[in-house]
């Protein structure tokens, strides 16, 4: 049961996030279980890993909802980027606030904005040459890291 399950998650990690990407983050996930599990005498397995890593990115997105999906495209021990996509540039840009807001609440110091220029909506009525923002990449430094 738990190794159908795993595969079913670790196959959406592939599909968002790419095969290295995943295989990366998994095992992240599994040095980190068994860094906390040392002395316990528990094995940590694949699976283990898979789920772990799938309940973390779920725990972090919840956190950071502001209605409008925002994900987590990379979570290390410093720097966290999030990718915030937008359907339309004036009327997200309060919720976008909301979520710097939440951001910097739980500790996280926002080091870049980048905009992500591409076709939007509007590019059908102006023409396809017209580009707009579509989301933004929200690079972040983790709590308690100097610059430097």
């Amino acid at each position: 049961m738990k190794k159908e399950e795993a595969e079913i998650v670790y196959e959406r990690l592939r599909r968002e996030l790419g095969d290295k990407e995943a295989e990366k983050e998994v095992e992240k996930a599994r040095e980190y279980l068994e860094k906390h599990t040392r002395g316990l005498g528990v094995s940590v397995s694949w699976e283990d890993a898979v789920l772990y890593l799938a309940a973390e990115r779920a725990k972090i997105k919840k956190e950071v909802k502001t209605g409008i999906d925002v994900f987590v495209k990379h979570s290390g021990k410093h720097w966290k980027i999030y990718y915030y996509p937008i359907g339309s540039f004036e009327d997200d840009l309060p919720k976008f606030g909301e979520f710097l807001e939440e951001v910097k609440r739980r500790g996280e110091e926002v080091s870049a904005i980048i905009p992500n220029m591409g076709w939007v909506p509007a590019s059908i009525v102006l023409g396809t040459s017209f580009q707009g923002v579509k989301g933004v990449a929200v690079i972040t430094r983790m709590a308690g890291e100097a610059e430097g």
